[in-house]
Formats: structure tokens, C-alpha cells, sequence
């Protein structure tokens, strides 16, 4: 409960960019811009006092709402469209940094569901669907809104962006809709 406001915070179901990949020809979440993106997600943390966080946990974004959640003592549910070892061959750790290290940590201490989606793009859409049907199930219980955090470079780069059908889906809702830059 939020200090003083006698309302719940809010539940966060959040989304975004991998980092980059070293090659990368348009830079969407750098690896330099890491820290920087850390501590606007904390701050968003304290400005919103969430109860609870559901999201996917690839490299980037994901963990990174993840690792601040588990600082702050947020309840973390993360669901995963593959096995955690398969996730984290094919999310985490094909990207520069100890991403691999954070999954794990994060592996041990939060709420997993795997979702055993088959791979490809549609899997990617039909968990961001359940992300949010997660959240709004878990709203329910706890009596709390649904807010959505999206960590991007703030534009689509076309009709089979996963964080831009993420963020359209949230609107859609009416979800409270906060974007953090990853540039």
C-alpha cells in the first residue's frame, strides 16, 4: 500500500527492447545506455509503489524491470514462451553483458510459468496477450490497477514490432501507459 494515499499501488505488466546486438545497424536499446536505463526504471518504481510485475525476462528491458523489482521486494511473475533453458539460449544470452547471470537470478527468486509456445513471431505476440491477461488477473486479486511500462527507443520500427504491439495492446485496455527510452 502506497504510504499515506490509502490506495494499493499499481500492478506493473511490463515490456521492451533486447539490447542491441553488437552489429546492430539501428541502435534501439545500446549497451552503454544500460545504467541509464536502470535508474529510470527505478525511479519509476518509486514513483508508483507497485505491488506486483509481470513480464517476459529476455536480455535488456525485461530483466532490467525485473532486477529492480526484486531491489524494491516487488512480487515478480514472469512468464516465459519456451523452457528456461531454451529462453535463455535464445533471449538472453546471444547478447554482450552478464544477462545470462541476471536470468538465472531472477530464475530462482520470482514466479515462472512457461508458456510452451512454439517459436516464431506469433509466439512473441500471444505472450505479450498473456502478459496482460496475467496482470489483469492478478489486479483482480490483489484489488489494484493495471499500469503498463514500456522501455523502448519509443518508435516502431514496423507492423511486426513485438514492443509496439505491446504497447498497443496495453492502450486498447486503457491501461495508464508510462514509456522509458532506452537511447
Amino acid at each position: 500500500m502506497a504510504f499515506g494515499t490509502g490506495k494499493k499501488g499499481p500492478v506493473i505488466v511490463a515490456a521492451g527492447r533486447r539490447v542491441d546486438a553488437p552489429n546492430a545497424q539501428s541502435p534501439r536499446f545500446p549497451a552503454a545506455k544500460v545504467d541509464a536505463v536502470r535508474e529510470r526504471i527505478l525511479k519509476f518504481f518509486d514513483a508508483e509503489s507497485p505491488v506486483a510485475l509481470v513480464s517476459s525476462a529476455a536480455c535488456g528491458a525485461d530483466l532490467l524491470v525485473l532486477e529492480v523489482a526484486g531491489q524494491k521486494r516487488v512480487k515478480r511473475y514472469v512468464l516465459l514462451g519456451a523452457e528456461p533453458a531454451v529462453f535463455r539460449m535464445d533471449s538472453v544470452a546471444d547478447r554482450p553483458g552478464n544477462w545470462g547471470e541476471v536470468f538465472d537470478q531472477v530464475m530462482s527468486s520470482a514466479n515462472v510459468e512457461v508458456l510452451k509456445l512454439p517459436a516464431g513471431q506469433e509466439s512473441y505476440l500471444q505472450t505479450n496477450l498473456d502478459l496482460l491477461n496475467r496482470a489483469d488477473a492478478l489486479a483482480k486479486q490483489l484489488g489494484s490497477p493495471v499500469q503498463a511500462l514500456i522501455v523502448w527507443n519509443e518508435e516502431s520500427r514496423g507492423p511486426d514490432d513485438v514492443t509496439a504491439h505491446f504497447l498497443q495492446q496495453a492502450k486498447q485496455r486503457g491501461y495508464p501507459v508510462t514509456e522509458i527510452s532506452t537511447l
